[in-house]
């Protein structure tokens, strides 16, 4: 029975046709939408309709087609992964008068049946055998089509049931399918069918010609290769040797000659046997000899010996780079232990910082303290996990991963290996890198890490593994795991000071030949108008641009003006606001830059209990702005607040510096302050500022990034800072003289906040 209106299902790349079953599984919520009704309103009914153009998502429902299948479901299985996978049955064709679009954007048409045809009884007839006869000879020199399909057409007198059934059995293209859908007329169908088996029984011929030729082909290929291996015989006898088998002699005496482990060497003679005996015409040929290349080619028992001199290796270190003592100390205590234990795993150190605070440079400096060779890759946007663990050889072009390639670079197996940008991996269909960094990264299974190509196993045990990376969050959990991890902070001015006073002047003297020094006066300028930044890397710019410039010039000055080489100031130092206004307070916040300080700004004005937010701000921030206002709600009447201004009024906070992207729980503390000091208002001195995450209970939980937030209280000319109690272990980090003349204030709970400031 069809029913009058029904609703429409897109079929993409498969075709139901009546008396056929299909099977079919869909994700997206509007086709599980349009299951759901079909089941409570339809009976299980649908209108399956084919796109022309299946490539197409939103498609012009005045160019769908007038002919659909009526389709009914027979079984529904809803997957754990949320996929829905159906089996349906085609039960005739309708014609669709018209289609109606709904609000949720499903499709529903109004159906009709189709007309029915009459035709010449012994015109069907003759059709029917032409086209059984067809199929018969279709089926046997074809292995596309199987004989069942004899078998569901048996005692089947129903043309149309019969030209389905058989459509629906035919390795058809779907385009080409997709035509019968239309096609209402039996007769016509058969005809066309016919011309579709014709059509393919030649195409079947051709195919099975050419397996003819080809196979004749091969033989003669292996006709020539006796031949060949002859003159080989021959060549030898008279001292005639070919190119390939000059390469044979060559690789066969570097195997010998070569320090392998016993596993190698037998897997490197089993390929040497094997490229002896290919055709030099077969596409294996390069194929293997790449692979020996590659095999020949890895050092696998090639060592450095390291230096054990702890004095000579803080040295070192201590002349590259200023500051990083927690990885200074690391690399020391690695060392030791290894002096000790003879055998030591070396460690997985991964050092994350904003750009430019010395990461990459650090690493290789840790290389020349050890006296060990470095290698470095970038995993900075990389989404194939081949370009980690290699290709199979199958394939064509394929080659080892990067880690091999690594070794295979620098011809040690114990280097100091770094991988950058391990925060900036991607993943897609072709894999997930970092999932298989597990594996390399593991120190209780990386020695014996097979790449995919090498096929062997590879010790990276004795591999020094540092990795590099902006954001810590941004690591998937498994593979931070592995990870000893190590934060470097922002410099502070004075750090920069030192950097630039004992690395980056004496490095440009010694490059130039000069003898150029700047001021400590000078140099704090440098930093503070001409540079914003976490790291030194501009600082090392700017300063480049003087020594180039007083070069130029002929000779060196008495006293350098900034002014003159670097041109007006490029930043102008940000000084807090004097002036206090009602609902306005100093958030801290933290950047992958540094620390800055944060306005946030609340007002209310007569309406209904609405709360609006701007400035950019995530999921995180919004969910602060709503714990406050409940926790000044359930404690009104400590604060002396009257919970009917919500009722009455509509809040409005916002962050200002609306570019730039904000989220993250350690702005609770100002948010929370912002509020009251409207609710009660009372003006917050503008010299005040805070950083915390706050509870339903008023707890206040610890934060990160405080050392860059109290550095930029400190430039923003902040007196007082609020810390969570559970930070007061990252305040100690920071420098004592830099803390002079701002008063810290450790809370546990918002109420001694509130206590101290209303």
């Amino acid at each position: 029975m069809v029913q009058s209106n029904l609703p429409v299902l897109f079929l993409k790349d498969v075709v139901l046709l009546p008396y056929n079953e299909l099977r079919i599984e869909l994700s997206s919520e509007l086709d599980k939408n349009i299951l759901n009704i079909s089941e409570r309103n339809y009976d299980g009914h649908i209108l399956f309709i084919n796109l022309n153009d299946n490539l197409e998502e939103h498609p012009n429902i005045r160019k769908l087609p007038k002919i659909g299948i009526l389709g009914k479901i027979k079984t529904k299985l809803e997957l754990s992964n949320g996929i829905v996978r159906l089996v349906v049955v085609g039960l005739d064709r309708v014609e669709i008068l018209n289609y109606i679009e709904n609000d949720d954007d499903s499709i529903e048409a109004f159906v009709i049946p189709t007309k029915e045809y009459d035709y010449d009884e012994l015109e069907a007839t003759a059709l029917k055998r032409i086209l059984l006869k067809d199929l018969n000879d279709y089926i046997e020199i074809s292995s596309n089509i199987s004989n069942n399909v004899l078998g569901r057409i048996s005692g089947v007198n129903s043309l149309s049931r019969l030209s389905d059934i058989i459509v629906n059995e035919l390795p058809l293209d779907y385009y080409i399918k997709n035509k019968y859908v239309e096609v209402c007329n039996p007769i016509i169908r058969i005809k066309h069918i016919i011309q579709d088996l014709n059509r393919e029984m030649e195409t079947v011929k051709l195919e099975n010609q050419i397996d003819e030729d080809l196979k004749e082909k091969l033989d003669e290929e292996q006709k020539n290769y006796i031949l060949k291996e002859k003159i080989k015989l021959i060549k030898e006898e008279i001292n005639e040797v070919d190119i390939k088998d000059n390469d044979i002699v060559k690789l066969n005496s570097k195997i010998n000659d070569g320090d392998y482990p016993d596993y190698i060497r037998e897997r490197l003679n089993e390929e040497l046997n094997r490229y002896e005996l290919t055709s030099p015409t077969s596409p294996e040929m390069s194929i293997i000899r790449n692979y020996i290349d590659w095999l020949a080619s890895l050092p696998w028992n090639k060592y450095t010996k390291d230096n054990d001199d702890i004095n000579d290796i803080r040295n070192k270190l201590d002349s590259t780079h200023f500051g990083l003592e927690s990885v200074k100390d690391r690399i020391v205590e690695y060392i030791v232990v290894s002096k000790i234990k003879k055998k030591n795993k070396s460690p997985i150190l991964c050092l994350i910082g904003p750009p430019g605070v010395g990461k990459t440079t650090m690493a290789k400096s840790i290389a020349h303290a050890l006296n060990k060779k470095f290698v470095k890759i970038s995993v900075g946007g990389v989404h194939d996990e081949g370009e980690i663990v290699g290709h199979r050889r199958t394939y064509i072009g394929a080659s080892p991963g990067r880690i091999v390639g690594g070794l295979k670079r620098v011809g040690v197996n114990n280097p100091v290996f770094l991988i950058d940008e391990i925060d900036k991996l991607t993943k897609d269909y072709k894999g997930d890198p970092a999932s298989a960094l597990l594996d390399v990264l593991d120190k209780e299974q990386n020695n014996k890490f097979i790449d995919n190509y090498i096929e062997e196993e590879v010790d990276l045990s004795n591999v020094l593994f540092i990795l590099t990376g902006n954001d810590e969050d941004s690591i998937p959990d498994a593979l931070k795991d592995r990870l000893e991890i190590i934060n470097l902070a922002s410099y502070t001015i004075h750090e920069k000071e030192d950097i630039a006073k004992n690395y980056i002047i004496p490095k440009f003297n010694d490059y130039y030949d000069t003898d150029i020094e700047l001021s400590s006066r000078d140099i704090q300028d440098i930093i503070t108008h001409y540079t914003r930044e976490s790291g030194v890397r501009q600082l090392e710019r700017v300063i480049d641009t003087i020594f180039r410039k007083i070069i130029i010039e002929g000779n060196i000055p008495e006293k350098i003006a900034i002014t003159k080489y670097l041109g007006d100031y490029k930043y102008r130092t940000i000084k807090n606001e004097k002036e206090s206004y009602i609902g306005v307070i100093n958030a801290l916040g933290y950047t992958p830059y540094g620390g800055c300080i944060q306005k946030t700004t609340t007002i209310n004005y007569p309406g209904k209990g609405d709360i609006k937010l701007t400035g950019m701000l995530g999921d995180v921030v919004k969910e602060s702005v709503y714990v406050a206002i409940s926790y000044i709600k359930a404690n009104s009447y400590i604060m002396d607040i009257d919970n009917k201004i919500f009722n009455d009024n509509d809040f409005h906070i916002h962050f200002e510096g609306a570019a730039i992207q904000k989220d993250g729980p350690s702005a609770g503390l100002a948010i929370m302050t912002s509020l009251i000091s409207l609710l009660k208002q009372k003006e917050i001195d503008s010299s005040v500022s805070m950083t915390g995450e706050i509870t339903l209970r008023g707890k206040v939980l610890p934060v990160g990034g405080v050392k860059e937030k109290v550095l930029a209280a400190i430039n923003n000319n902040i007196k007082t800072i609020y810390v969570p109690i559970d930070n007061k272990e990252d305040v100690k980090e920071i420098p004592i003289e830099l803390l002079k003349g701002i008063k810290i204030k450790y809370i546990n709970n918002y109420l001694e906040l509130y206590n101290d400031l209303f």
